[in-house]
């Protein structure tokens, strides 16, 4: 079973490697580890005198029919490349929140598992989305694993999501 286990630059400078806890919970399994660039926070709200009302204006009353997709950048090609060769995508975070599911590490990981119909995973140190949220954004499941994380979480996550009996790498 081919893995990709996905995470992100800490405040530290430094990824945590939880691949090396999941590789001893199922061993048949081939990790790939993925480092992302730690998202960069949303500014904050601007005051209301600040923040002119927003205007909507209809693309077709600019004479625009299309509109070009964001160009992809290297960080996003890497992504899909590898999950394409993956069975599995595992995402690391410390706190999977509403934000996070829309934008990061865990809302890239799902926007290119998708079209690849791979799983994702979160392992989280905490949790504070719902079920229904996970689903409507491609996230097949979430684990808590604690804040620092616990290597026995993970490999229990592994043994769960890649067990022993599986007969293929």
């Amino acid at each position: 079973m081919h893995v990709l286990l996905v995470t992100t630059v800490g405040a530290d400078g430094a990824a945590p490697d939880v691949a090396a806890a999941w590789v001893r919970g199922s061993a048949r399994c081939e990790v790939r580890r993925l480092v992302l660039a730690a998202p960069v926070p949303a500014p904050g709200p601007a005051s209301p005198r600040q923040d002119p009302a927003p205007v909507f204006v209809p693309t077709e009353a600019l004479g625009l029919t299309t509109v070009d997709r964001p160009s992809e950048t290297p960080e996003r090609a890497a992504l899909g490349a590898a999950v394409q060769a993956a069975d599995l995508v595992v995402v690391h975070v410390t706190v999977l929140d509403g934000a996070g599911l829309h934008d990061g590490p865990v809302a890239q990981a799902a926007a290119a598992a998708a079209p690849a119909v791979v799983p994702v995973v979160v392992l989280a140190g905490r949790s504070e989305v719902t079920r229904r949220e996970l689903a409507a954004a491609g996230v097949a499941g979430v684990h808590e694993v604690g804040d620092p994380w616990d290597p026995v979480a993970v490999e229990r996550v592994a043994r769960t999501w890649a067990p022993a009996w599986h007969a293929g790498t």
